[in-house]
């Protein structure tokens, strides 16, 4: 089969998109009539999530960039509570205290709900968390709201993105933003799946993987025909005053790099195997 940008989003439409999409109207529905939490408060929580990260789909087609990651932020905020208070107590009894202040509080703050909130991972979707351990999942969901809240305070990212004025760097730091807005998405499809039990909808793992190595690549792709440089923002991110934080996250994609590099090499020992799979994921 030739492979082109055609069958490739087709396929990507088809085996990703479609079926999350799906899948969370469905079992949006399925929970509200059902009411199967054990408070009415996870409901809530989890239904906002949803029309928020609609919300965060229709800004990121507008390339409203910075509302994209603020609504972002209050979606993970809104999945994480939702799922706490159904299994803590504490958290739940905490919760409802309307006179819970900054200084008395003890288990709703953000880095104990991030802290809790990945021990439960394994329960709410074993197949999609089982592979990381405890650091790795802190790493992942500390570092996500790290991001989204700097989009969220007034940041110098928030600054920088009022300097990004050409269309095509919007589009890719869109097509970048929107890896965190699938993450979400499937988190959220997998909490409302714990609930409801579905058996008709579905993600395979393969499809993910393969989406994300599609959407990389496009990424990639992108970034080198339209002859991007984002360097030139470094300024307005008073790149030497902050050497620290640049430095951790070269070392991040450092770390991403040899991940990928280590892909291409299973790939490559499989190559068999791979095609086989690549061409079920493309029909």
């Amino acid at each position: 089969m030739q492979i082109n940008k055609k069958i490739v989003q087709t396929a990507i439409k088809r085996k990703f998109v479609r079926p999350l999409k799906d899948g969370c109207e469905y079992n949006v529905k399925k929970l509200e009539i059902e009411q199967r939490t054990k408070h009415r408060e996870t409901l809530n929580l989890l239904l906002q999530a949803n029309k928020t990260l609609n919300n965060v789909e229709y800004n990121l087609n507008c390339l409203n960039l910075v509302d994209s990651n603020t609504l972002m932020r209050s979606a993970l905020e809104n999945i994480m509570m939702g799922m706490l208070i159904q299994f803590e107590d504490n958290v739940y009894n905490e919760f409802i205290d309307l006179t819970i202040t900054d200084d008395t509080r003890k288990y709703t703050k953000i880095i104990k709900i991030i802290d809790k909130f990945r021990t439960k991972l394994n329960i709410i979707s074993e197949n999609l968390f089982i592979d990381m351990n405890r650091e790795e999942k802190l790493k992942l969901f500390t570092d996500l709201y790290d991001k989204l809240c700097k989009f969220t305070h007034s940041s110098l990212v928030v600054n920088v993105m009022m300097e990004v004025k050409y269309a095509k760097e919007k589009e890719v730091l869109k097509m970048l933003i929107s890896q965190n807005y699938y993450f979400l998405k499937i988190l959220l499809f997998c909490c409302l799946k714990y609930f409801t039990n579905d058996k008709k909808h579905y993600l395979e793992f393969s499809n993910i993987s393969f989406t994300q190595l599609f959407f990389l690549a496009d990424i990639n792709d992108k970034i080198k025909t339209s002859k991007i440089d984002f360097n030139k923002y470094k300024e307005f991110l008073y790149y030497e005053n902050n050497l620290e934080y640049f430095n951790k996250n070269a070392k991040d994609g450092k770390e991403l790099q040899e991940e990928i590099n280590e892909l291409a090499k299973d790939i490559k020992n499989n190559s068999e195997k791979f095609g086989e799979e690549l061409q079920k994921f493309l029909k």
